[in-house]
């Protein structure tokens, strides 16, 4: 049942004043749209292309059917107003509510389940017995510059008995992230391309900061040529290796972790790395700030050619070079990859990344570190004096893959790490 506007009104304004909003500016602003145009009564009229320039600031030539940040951030701000209504007001005799299929905002009775039982939509578990593929349904994000279709990221139901090709060592490497109830989100790769007027796009590999590159003269460059003065930065895509490990992920450990979702690296926070476990998927550019700043002494670093060992064993080199050949797109070749399984920065999360400079290489190893055989050799070597291994640690992977497909798998550099203080 819909209220009368007094009644919005006064739902929404103390939603504006949560904590749980306070630190989301993003969905601020569109609640605060929303709510100005449910008043007007013509909330109901409202187009996704309308939202993204009057509420975004998209230019007049924004496409929703290839710029999803109105879709993404009308999801966010479901998601936003039941952890409101959760975690923050379980008191309230009504509720504000966007109900899916539409942009208007309405007030009506609370549910006796609302605040307490309803999960963040992103979150929502497979209904029971869909226990094969129930979807996350999560569209991954778009493919690289080739313009290849976006895959899809399944959600499994676990049942009783244990999942085929899952095996003890599986369960004991995959356990911090399955066995708790703590969400698990797969950050994706996404990387930055600055779009033009014209809408033709500008990469700089070694650049992820949008300042940065419009400071670069290479950037300079390519805009004098096209003529162009408007631009603004995008994060249309990621690799197919990422779409592809996502998939795998969600396949293979959605039967023991039900509550998975995909998140864009470009829009991860602090605050769910402390929240939720996390698996990151991408070039360790995509997460060094973030992995640096962990409460872990590392064993491995990253430097401009490749990944560094710090204390190399005998007749060990120490630089481990990203991949041979070097190239934009190399479908053949072989690539290092590094796995770290760290603490999240308040000690209480996990985090994994799966950090390399080749795609291919990523998703083999992703499909490595869920293999029953591949996993039961690297916990053998693992495994320590107490007969368990340790919780935090660094392995060091060569992938060799051919056309793309991962062809072999091996274990370079294996490292223990320990958390500071």
């Amino acid at each position: 049942m819909t209220r009368g506007n007094d009644t919005i009104q006064e739902c929404v304004g103390r939603v504006l004043q949560s904590k749980t909003f306070r630190n989301a500016p993003s969905s601020r602003r569109l609640l605060k749209y929303l709510s100005e145009h449910s008043l007007a009564g013509d909330a109901g009229q409202l187009k996704e292309y309308t939202i993204g320039v009057d509420a975004f600031g998209k230019p007049a030539e924004y496409d929703p059917r290839v710029d999803s940040t109105v879709r993404i951030q009308v999801g966010r701000l479901r998601q936003k107003l039941s952890e409101y209504y959760r975690d923050e007001d379980r008191e309230s005799a009504v509720i504000v509510d966007l109900p899916k299929g539409g942009f208007s905002l309405i007030c009506e009775p609370r549910a006796a389940d609302t605040a307490v039982e309803r999960e963040p939509e992103a979150l929502a578990p497979a209904r029971p017995g869909a226990w094969r593929v129930a979807a996350i349904g999560f569209a991954v994000l778009a493919l690289v510059l080739a313009g290849l279709v976006l895959g899809m990221f399944a959600r499994l139901r676990p049942e009783p008995a244990a999942a085929p090709g899952w095996s003890p060592e599986l369960a004991e490497f995959w356990g911090p992230f399955l066995n708790t109830s703590r969400p698990l989100l797969i950050a994706v790769g996404n990387p930055l391309f600055i779009q033009f007027e014209n809408k033709a796009l500008y990469r700089q590999l070694s650049i992820e900061n949008p300042d940065e590159i419009l400071k670069s003269p290479h950037f300079a460059a390519i805009a004098q040529a096209l003529g162009s003065r408007d631009n603004r930065p995008v994060h249309y895509y990621a690799a197919v290796g990422e779409v592809n490990s996502a998939f795998l992920l969600g396949q293979r450990l959605g039967p023991h972790q039900p509550n998975m979702s995909v998140v864009r690296s470009s829009q991860l926070q602090w605050q769910q790395l402390a929240d939720a476990n996390v698996l990151f998927l991408g070039p360790p550019r995509f997460f060094g700030e973030k992995l640096a700043g962990l409460p872990v002494s590392l064993e491995i670093t990253q430097e401009a050619t490749g990944f560094r060992v710090l204390h190399p064993a005998a007749g060990q080199p120490g630089l481990f070079p990203f991949r041979d050949p070097e190239g934009f797109f190399v479908e053949d070749g072989e690539a290092c990859i590094l796995i770290t399984h760290a603490a999240g920065p308040a000690g209480n999360t996990e985090v994994m990344t799966f950090a390399g400079n080749s795609t291919f290489g990523r998703a083999g190893a992703v499909d490595a570190l869920t293999d029953a055989r591949f996993v039961k050799g690297l916990v053998a070597r693992m495994r320590g004096p107490s007969g368990h291994i340790p919780p935090y640690f660094q392995v060091l992977l060569r992938v060799k893959y051919k056309g793309g497909v991962a062809t072999e798998t091996s274990v370079l550099v294996y490292r223990e790490i320990h958390r500071r203080g």
